[in-house]
Parts: structure tokens; C-alpha cells; sequence
């Protein structure tokens, strides 16, 4: 298949990247490089410099099967201090892209959504037929944004996989997002300062390992028009998250509590038992074995550079 990535540039998008090629895939990448890294962008990628704001200007993108929308911003508190650029990125950037899609007969898309759209849900494992109480404009944003992938796919006869990520980590991560966290400690711990934790540290989260997600868009390609959880379903806390990391990584601390940030849930955690059953994609990797595998890839990059 030949697949578009928006976002391509980014954490999630170069894993897929990645996988999708060994797999035999062609793939084109479609990044503006705001926050993407032009560092995971290799000699023999197929990459377009552009914003999704404008995919139709884009010269000798054509024969698309398949788009992955990866392209947004997805920041919490990005969304908070900005609502109106939050909208425009996640709302009006979707709506582009399935409009590029329905204009370059696109067969199939595939929307990366949040967990963020359940919002402090009692119920848990959270399902997809769970009620949708976003706390913040992030959450609201990406909820909006699925419905217009949903109808506006299905008025235009485009396949659409819509995926609700838990929070996503590894080694190519970048401090921000929902999943920073993880990279957030590593680098206080690799630098010998103190973790700090925002809040009680008992908000628990569902940590998934970066190269299951690209797994998943994987599978997606061949899974039936729907919306779906990708987690590990495994609640853990921010306070045992650091204490594993601390471990881990070999250190003698004990982590600094600070204030909780406006708009983030308490509670998470995803049932992923829909996706299983559409598409035979299961998670690898334990929140513990994706630590591990991260915390290796980064010392080692770390030894090759130094």
C-alpha cells in the first residue's frame, strides 16, 4: 500500500514509519516540522516539508491508499492557554485532511485520538461506548474531531479507523505530549536532579509502549471502519511509575511532589479488548518491559554520541 503520514516527523509517526517500510509498505511523509524532528528524517525517506492546513498544494502526492493522521497538538496545557490554535490544529486540521482524502480517492484513514476524550471516568477499564466527558479543550478537540471523521468518511464512502491512544512513551519522545511524563523523569534522573510529581501521584495512568502503537497502525490498515482504545489495560500511578524508573535507572532520590496541572483526569486506564478482536493486534510490551526497552535505546544513542 502506499501510506501517508502527517506528522511523519514526529515520535509516533518515525516508528510507523519505520515498520510500515520494513513491511514493504511505501510511505510518504508529511510533516512542518513545528515540533516534528528533522533528525528522524532519513536519507531515504519520501518527505514533504508542509502543513496539513494545505495537503492539496502538495506536489506528487497522489496514489494515496492510506492516510495515518498523526499531525496535532497535544498538549494539555497548550490547549488550555490557547484554545483557538487548539482548534485549529485538531478540528479544522482534521477536516482537511479527510477533505484531501476525498478529493485524492483515499480508500481508508486513520485518526490518532486521545484518551482524553473519556475524561475522568469512574468506570474502569474504560469502553468505547463509554460517555464522553472531556476536561479540557485538548480532549474537546480531539472528540469533535472524531465525529467529523466519522461522518464526513462516511458521507464521502472513505474506510476510517479511529484509535483512542492511552498515554504513549519511548525513546524518541520529546518531553511534551500526554505521555511525557516518562521522558520528563528519565531526563531528571539521567542529568542526577530530582523527579518532580505533579499533584498526590496517586492519578493513575495507561502507559503504552511506543512500538505496540506502531503495531496497531499496522493491523489498522487491514481493520474494520470503527473506534477503538489502544492501552496495555494496566492502571498504574505516577508514584510507581517513578519508582520504578528510579530503580531501573540505578538512582538514590526521592521524588519531589509540586502542584497538579489544570485539566488533566485523575483516573485512566483503557479497555483495548475491541481493538484485539477486530484486527489479532495484542500489546508486547509491559509499562515495565517498554521502561527498559527505552531506557536501553537511549543509553546506548547516548554511548554512540559521546
Amino acid at each position: 500500500m502506499k501510506v501517508l503520514i502527517t506528522g511523519g516527523a514526529g515520535f509516533i509517526g518515525t516508528y510507523t514509519k519505520d515498520l510500515l517500510k520494513e513491511k514493504g509498505h511505501q510511505v510518504l511523509i508529511v510533516d512542518n516540522l513545528s515540533t516534528g524532528n528533522p533528525d528522524n528524517i532519513e536519507q531515504n525517506d519520501t518527505f514533504y516539508k508542509g502543513d496539513i492546513q494545505n495537503l492539496c498544494d502538495l506536489k506528487g502526492v497522489d496514489g494515496i491508499d492510506v492516510i495515518i493522521h498523526l499531525a496535532a497538538q497535544i498538549q494539555v496545557p497548550v490547549s488550555v492557554q490557547d484554545p483557538m490554535f487548539d482548534m485549529e490544529q485538531n478540528i479544522a486540521g482534521t477536516i482537511k485532511v479527510v477533505e484531501f482524502a476525498k478529493k485524492a480517492n483515499v480508500k481508508k484513514v486513520i485518526f490518532a485520538s486521545s484518551a482524553a476524550v473519556y475524561g475522568d471516568n469512574e468506570q474502569l477499564p474504560i469502553q468505547e461506548d463509554s460517555i464522553l466527558e472531556p476536561m479540557s479543550p485538548y480532549g474537546i478537540s480531539k472528540m469533535t474531531a472524531e465525529k467529523y471523521v466519522e461522518i464526513l468518511c462516511g458521507m464521502y464512502g472513505i474506510e476510517f479507523v479511529i484509535l483512542r491512544y492511552a498515554n504513549v512513551f519511548g525513546a524518541k519522545q520529546t518531553a511534551k505530549g500526554e505521555g511525557g511524563v516518562i521522558k520528563i523523569f528519565y531526563d531528571l534522573l539521567a542529568e542526577g536532579k530530582t523527579p518532580k510529581i505533579e499533584g498526590d501521584g496517586n492519578q493513575t495512568r495507561d502507559f503504552i509502549y511506543v512500538e505496540d502503537i506502531a503495531r496497531a497502525h499496522y493491523y489498522a490498515l487491514d481493520t474494520p471502519s470503527g473506534t477503538y482504545n489502544l492501552s496495555t489495560n494496566t492502571e498504574i500511578t505516577i508514584n510507581e511509575l517513578c519508582r520504578h524508573m528510579i530503580e531501573a535507572m540505578g538512582r538514590n532520590v526521592t521524588p519531589e511532589h509540586i502542584a497538579a496541572r489544570k485539566g488533566d483526569i485523575y483516573r485512566s486506564c483503557l479497555d483495548n479488548s475491541k481493538f484485539i478482536k477486530a484486527s489479532g493486534w495484542v500489546p508486547v510490551y509491559s509499562v515495565e518491559a517498554g521502561i527498559n526497552s527505552m531506557i536501553n535505546e537511549l543509553d546506548h544513542k547516548g554511548v554512540n554520541e559521546s
